[in-house]
């Protein structure tokens, strides 16, 4: 399929015509590592495609950024995220938090703000609720008009998460100069399964026992992305880290899959 075709019935998705596919989020669950506690979750979005199948991201949210439909496909995503979220409120599934990636269009986008607020609006999920995901390139300049609007959605209760921090995307100084409240540290920064328990991973807990330091001095808190192994869990849980998502608790699940997943997990530490 040529690029042309697939943004053709992307934007047939997006506008929600017959025969172009549809799209859906995943959800990946967020636990807190001392007890695995579900707390949240991030919304991952898919593309169910006539003749493709069922296509990740990467598949198509590039060529989304590419022809200008960033902020159409993140406003969709926002919205199916919150959708779900309320729904999940009524059947008594409490999601604490749910995390929203935003690509760089968007963050650019003067649309924004607004955007997130009609979402919110449209749903009836507060915005405190609402984790607004950003991966920060180190050649994208912070215009004072970006800073004012991702400071307008904090002030409004919105959490902010710099993603993937320690992958060579986010600068340090990035902390100071916008308001995160979330620092999401890189699958990366953990060892591998068969290097965790070689002498206690030395160099991989310096390395994350800084960035755990950084994010205090900042005032942010840390989920660690990439949790694969009872290992990883015991690595973090000794360095203090509080929250963690990844393999070892539940990939990104269909929705109701993720409610099942929920359940269970509540009525196991309930038990």
């Amino acid at each position: 399929m040529t690029t042309s075709n697939l943004v053709g019935d992307l934007r047939g998705a997006l506008a929600g015509v017959p025969g172009a596919g549809s799209l859906e989020v995943h959800f990946q669950p967020v636990v807190g590592i001392a007890h695995g506690d579900p707390l949240g979750a991030e919304a991952l979005v898919r593309w169910c495609h006539p003749r493709l199948g069922l296509l990740p991201p990467d598949a198509f949210v590039p060529v989304a950024e590419r022809v200008g439909l960033g902020l159409r496909l993140d406003a969709a995503v926002l919205g199916l995220a919150l959708r779900q979220l309320a729904v999940w409120d009524t059947e008594g599934i409490r999601v604490h938090r749910v995390g929203v990636n935003l690509g760089r269009t968007s963050l650019h986008s003067p649309e924004l703000v607004g955007v997130v607020h009609q979402a919110c609006d449209t749903t009836g999920v507060l915005p405190d609720r609402l984790m607004l995901e950003v991966v920060e390139h180190d050649e994208l300049t912070l215009t004072p008009a970006r800073l004012a609007a991702v400071q307008s959605l904090a002030d409004a209760d919105v959490t902010l998460a710099v993603d993937d921090f320690g992958a060579g995307h986010a600068g340090v100084g990035l902390l100071g100069r916008v308001p995160f409240g979330v620092l999401k540290a890189d699958r990366s920064l953990l060892p591998g399964p068969h290097r965790v328990a070689a002498a206690h991973a030395p160099d991989a807990r310096r390395v994350l026992a800084g960035v755990l330091a950084l994010a205090a001095a900042v005032g942010v808190e840390v989920t660690a992305e990439g949790v694969e192994t009872p290992a990883h869990r015991e690595l973090l849980a000794d360095l203090g880290v509080p929250h963690a998502q990844g393999w070892l608790y539940s990939r990104a699940l269909p929705a109701p899959a993720f409610a099942a997943w929920w359940r269970q997990r509540v009525a196991a530490l309930t038990a």
